[in-house]
């Protein structure tokens, strides 16, 4: 199994001993992406260790910074071994059009999962049984819940990479590996022998915003890089950081499981 670490910082040999691959850049918010400091850390880890570039979904206000870091790229980089993460279709075709030699990943923002951990409950029918409803003339109702089928939870397991016209597609285009979340209800995918599956681990994303300060009650017409506060525990596995909401899942899919869903590199993203 590949060891792959999310590090916007500079790690020393040390600990890049047993790494295979770093993670650098932000596939949540544009604004967080910063030219100048993923320079730096390319020409850093360059001949070093592996690098994955991961790109947010961008709007044509930054696609000026994307081009620089690809120019860049382009220039100083190995690009061998290097990779980059997608998460909209806009960075996907731009990417194919003007940077075909450029190995691809399709992000987990794309390989869409049903995420939420409480519909595990469901899933192993621990629901409560019945409930007590009021209707009008404050008559009472009971209403019992029905037991979930077993079928249901191999869906719930899945995500939306699961035809071959969308795998034909992938690898005609040169994208060789797809990202997923670690959810809670355990995870099946479709198998294809040349798309290989990266795990994140272990947090999982649940879901994002551009409205970041919202998620702090605080709300500006422009970025106020709110999301450099500390992580905010909601208890429970849950947690805010920057923009995101995540639920914590240390729970691994067994080895053999692994090998079943075609999944060969956990990415190691620990934010606290």
């Amino acid at each position: 199994m590949k060891k792959t670490i999310v590090a916007n910082i500079k790690l020393d040999d040390k600990k890049l001993k047993n790494i295979d691959r770093v993670y650098i850049g932000n596939d949540f918010c544009q604004e967080r992406i910063n030219v100048n400091e993923i320079k730096k850390l390319l020409q850093y880890y360059d001949n070093k260790v592996n690098i994955t570039l991961l790109l947010p979904f961008f709007t044509d206000t930054s696609f000026d910074k994307l081009e620089k870091i690809l120019l860049f790229i382009k220039e100083k980089t190995d690009i061998k071994n290097f990779e980059i993460v997608f998460n909209d279709w806009g960075t996907f075709y731009y990417l194919r059009k003007k940077y075909p030699a450029f190995k691809l990943v399709m992000g987990r923002l794309l390989t869409k999962q049903k995420k939420d951990p409480r519909v595990n409950i469901i899933l192993n029918n621990l629901q409560e049984k019945f409930r007590i409803l009021k209707s009008k003339g404050n008559k009472k109702k009971i209403v019992f819940t029905k037991k979930v089928p077993n079928s249901l939870s191999d869906i719930f397991s899945r995500n939306s990479i699961e035809t071959r016209e969308v795998f034909d597609f992938l690898i005609k285009n040169n994208v060789n590996r797809i990202e997923i979340d670690n959810i809670k209800q355990g995870i099946k995918t479709e198998k294809n022998k040349k798309i290989k599956v990266s795990l994140y681990y272990p947090y999982s994303l649940l879901t994002l915003t551009r409205y970041c300060g919202a998620l702090y009650n605080k709300t500006k017409r422009v970025c106020n890089k709110i999301c450099n506060n500390k992580p905010v525990n909601l208890k429970d596995g849950f947690y805010i950081k920057a923009n995101a909401l995540y639920y914590k899942n240390e729970v691994l899919p067994k080895e053999n499981s692994l090998k079943l869903n075609n999944i060969d590199r956990i990415i190691y993203y620990d934010f606290l």
